[in-house]
């Protein structure tokens, strides 16, 4: 076995140990199953025996961002890597999801996918890169509360570093993923008039008005969202009504129903609250009765145009490797959104398939684990060649 591999193996099986499950959203009442303190901890070790500095930012108690750098000159590029340290729960699963099991060519734990796959492969290079003495500045970022809407993310303070270029690891194969949509969950509100139910006439029946605008929904927003296309993705926005709630019991005209939205909007959807005020309206003054509207989360969409020099270093070093390099996109989101929204161009590339991310079976192909590690290293020394794309901001460290 490569001698990195066995290396990347052990680091991700120690990962894989450790439990970083999140199922609360930060903020969120209610007793936490784990949180990412062990993860950061055990990064930690490992990130100082580089040579790299560490620091902790805390959004929540135990619930830190992980910034790790390791700088060489100012007059070179900087790369960031970024995974997440937090995964999904684990009921359902049908393996033990913290024994970390090697078998067919797989290595089988929960977060093996999604994302301590790609944590492991990017410490991998990063001890590679700094130990061949590549000209090139690393950040090492380890996020929590992704899971839960890239919370954590979206409360990253990176002023005071020199950021060229993040590659994102998720689950894509090892493809290049220079663009993925905005996920934003919404809450569309219809109000009426309680009654006894012996006597309906007298009310006005909220959930009858949720029928119309379901109905207005499905004939009218989804295919004028469907319409709404870019360069990347051209199937356009899509919508999915989730939840339906209203009334309270059977015997009263119900006064109040809602439901929740799940949008998925291309990039160049680029004001999303602006774009849900002006449907909402547009709804209200077609169904003749007020349409309200909550937004509850927003996580923001990505797009790095090809040529960028870090998207056009991968696909150099792609096809170095005889790999496809067509930039593509997806629908999901990931902490890139957030990370490009604070003006840092972003990639998603890391091992694994999605399928199988947030499954009962979760696993990672050791041959994509490896071809992971060795595409950041080949990535990083392309793009060193490219030299800095920014100036240091002041008071960077």
């Amino acid at each position: 076995m490569d001698t990195r591999l066995a290396t990347s193996i052990t680091y991700l099986s120690d990962m894989i140990r450790i439990d970083s499950r999140n199922t609360l959203a930060l903020g969120a009442p209610g007793l936490r199953e784990a949180n990412e303190e062990d993860m950061a901890d055990y990064l930690t070790g490992k990130l100082n025996a580089l040579g790299f500095s560490v620091a902790r930012q805390y959004p929540a108690p135990k619930r830190p961002n992980l910034i790790a750098r390791h700088h060489v000159d100012d007059g070179l590029p900087t790369l960031a890597f970024n995974a997440h340290m937090d995964t999904v729960g684990t009921a359902g699963m049908s393996i033990d999801p913290f024994d970390p099991q090697v078998r067919d060519g797989r290595l089988y734990g929960r977060g093996s996918c999604d994302t301590k796959g790609s944590l492991a492969a990017m410490l991998t290079a990063c001890e590679t890169l700094i130990a061949t003495k590549t000209p090139i500045n690393l950040l090492y970022i380890a996020t929590c509360a992704e899971e839960t809407g890239c919370q954590g993310s979206a409360l990253l303070d990176l002023s005071g570093y020199t950021v060229d270029g993040v590659i994102v690891g998720e689950p894509t194969r090892n493809h290049l993923v220079v663009a993925h949509k905005c996920h934003a969950t919404i809450e569309l509100h219809c109000r009426g008039k309680a009654a006894h139910g012996s006597r309906p006439h007298l009310g006005d029946n909220a959930i009858y008005k949720a029928g119309h605008l379901l109905n207005y929904l499905e004939t009218v927003t989804i295919p004028e969202l469907a319409r709404i296309k870019d360069e990347v993705f051209r199937d356009g926005c899509t919508l999915s009504v989730g939840i339906i709630a209203g009334g309270v019991k059977n015997n009263i005209v119900p006064d109040f129903c809602r439901l929740v939205c799940d949008f998925r909007l291309v990039p160049c959807v680029t004001a999303p609250n602006e774009f849900f005020a002006d449907m909402t309206a547009r709804a209200s003054a077609a169904l003749g009765f007020t349409v309200e509207l909550q937004v509850v989360d927003i996580s923001p969409a990505m797009h790095t145009a090809a040529e960028h020099p870090l998207p056009a270093s991968i696909r150099t070093t792609l096809r170095q490797h005889g790999l496809d390099d067509t930039p593509s996109g997806v629908a999901y989101c990931t902490d890139g959104g957030q990370l490009s929204a604070m003006g840092f161009p972003c990639v998603v590339m890391g091992p694994g398939d999605i399928a199988v991310a947030h499954s009962a079976v979760e696993y990672l192909e050791l041959d994509q684990f490896q071809q992971a590690y060795e595409l950041y290293v080949d990535v990083a020394t392309e793009f060193a060649k490219q030299g800095p794309q920014h100036s240091p901001p002041p008071g960077s460290n």
